[in-house]
């Protein structure tokens, strides 16, 4: 019976996000004194915490937080700690942990190598309908600053433009550059927060945008997957990954407004979204929110870029009627160039 009442309990806690003893006696049908009784042995074994005193008291999941020293710290372990006490709280299904163990650890890892802090702090939170949210935060020099530094960009917006296309790193011989663009696909939702500046991915909606942040020092990073909506880790890595060599030759920049502006109109902003596309085969370039294009922006990619990088694919989407003649015109301009009798 008493197995029974607690998995009850577990479900409403998950349903309402937080219980009043009043809720727990109702919902499962005993007194409040055994509602009582079952609370205060969640609480005791760390599966719940309480919040306020007395009548107005209520319960929710506990808050699971450990702060790490960064030196010598191994990302494993340090999770290993942590998905032992989130099992105690809720047992997670597959794609859930797996996607969190990826993306939590690539993160972790992030913070010892690159931060330049002294110390990595990680909290999880259990929210209503099954979202558990992970959040991973160090005290270093920032990860959007360390990448205008190692790399010169203008703006930290200009640092996510690159970042979103993944294989950006500044330590090409013990890193991929994989790790951040593809912890982004792999769960439910994800937002980095560096200099004053968010960079959001909601892989619920497929979309992601650039908001500010009242984090001006360190990193953080949020996890979040939502129960039964996460990415199925085999089928993010496929996505992006070649069949015939198994290279990660795919990548979608995202130009949003907040980025680079509803209206791209220079040569210098095209230069911006193209660098670094040699790297891959394919590139998809999304185009909603975009109300503007010039000529010299789209010769820049589509006849400039396309001439030098014949071996690429640059799929444009996202398109507004304007956006799509702009695009169309200098695409048959370069057709023309290339020699295609003129229609």
């Amino acid at each position: 019976m008493m197995v029974n009442r607690a998995d009850r309990l577990r479900e409403l806690v998950e349903a309402r996000g937080t219980v009043a003893n009043r809720d727990v006696a109702a919902g499962l049908g005993v007194s409040p004194a055994t509602s009582h009784r079952l609370l205060s042995a969640f609480v005791t074994s760390g599966v719940l915490e309480r919040v306020g005193k007395g009548r107005s008291a209520r319960y929710r999941f506990a808050t699971i937080r450990e702060r790490f020293r960064l030196r010598g710290l191994d990302e494993a372990s340090a999770w290993e700690k942590l998905e032992r006490r989130i099992n105690t709280v809720r047992q997670l299904d597959r794609s859930e942990a797996d996607s969190l163990t990826y993306a939590a650890t690539e993160m972790i890892n992030n913070s010892i190598d690159h931060s330049d802090g002294t110390w990595v702090e990680v909290c999880v939170e259990f929210q209503v309908a099954g979202t558990v949210e992970v959040r991973v935060l160090d005290n270093g020099v920032g990860a959007l600053h360390r990448i205008c530094e190692d790399f010169s960009y203008a703006s930290p917006h200009e640092a996510i433009v690159q970042l979103e296309k993944g294989k950006l790193t500044s330590d090409p011989a013990n890193h991929s550059g994989e790790g951040l663009f593809f912890s982004s696909k792999a769960v439910s939702r994800f937002r980095l927060e560096s200099q004053g500046v968010a960079w959001i991915v909601d892989n619920l909606v497929r979309d992601t945008a650039i908001g500010p942040s009242d984090l001006h020092e360190g990193t953080l990073v949020t996890l979040a997957v939502v129960a039964g909506r996460v990415p199925q880790l085999t089928q993010v890595f496929a996505e992006y990954t070649d069949p015939e060599d198994w290279a990660f030759d795919r990548t979608r920049t995202t130009v949003k407004l907040a980025a680079m502006g509803a209206r791209l109109l220079s040569r210098s902003q095209a230069k911006r979204v193209v660098a670094r596309l040699e790297n891959f085969r394919r590139a998809v370039l999304d185009f909603s929110a975009v109300e503007v294009v010039g000529q010299g922006f789209c010769d820049e990619i589509f006849r400039v870029f396309a001439r030098r990088h014949q071996e690429i694919e640059i799929e444009p989407c996202g398109m507004n009627e304007h956006v799509a003649f702009m695009v169309g015109r200098a695409r048959a301009a370069a057709t023309r160039e290339n020699g295609a009798p003129r229609r």
